[in-house]
C-alpha cells in the first residue's frame, strides 16, 4: 500500500476506537504533526459534551494498522473471516 494511504488508515481506526468517556459517538480526526516518529492527531467530539483530545500513533503502531488494513482486505477478498481489529495503537 502506498505510504500516501497510511495516515487515512490511521486516522479512520482512531475514528472507530476511540472515545471520549462513555460518548458513543465517533469522533473527527485530523493530523496536527509528524515529529521523531511519531503522528499526532486531534480527536474532535461534537456530542452533547463536546470535547478535543490528541493522541500519537508511533511508527510501529501505524505499521501494524496498516498490515491489519491490508490483512482484512486480503481476507475480505478472498471470502474468508476477516483478523480481529488491529489493537496496536488502541
Amino acid at each position: 500500500m502506498p505510504r500516501r494511504y497510511h495516515t487515512a488508515v490511521v486516522r479512520e481506526h482512531l475514528e472507530q476506537t476511540e472515545r471520549h468517556g462513555r460518548c458513543p459517538r465517533e469522533p473527527y480526526a485530523r493530523e496536527l504533526e509528524h515529529t521523531h516518529g511519531v503522528r499526532r492527531f486531534e480527536l474532535e467530539c461534537s456530542g452533547w459534551h463536546a470535547s478535543r483530545w490528541t493522541k500519537d500513533v508511533t511508527t510501529p503502531e501505524r505499521a501494524a494498522l496498516v498490515q491489519a488494513f491490508i490483512d482484512a482486505a486480503l481476507a475480505a477478498r478472498e471470502g474468508r473471516p476477516s483478523p480481529g481489529p488491529a489493537t496496536a495503537a488502541g
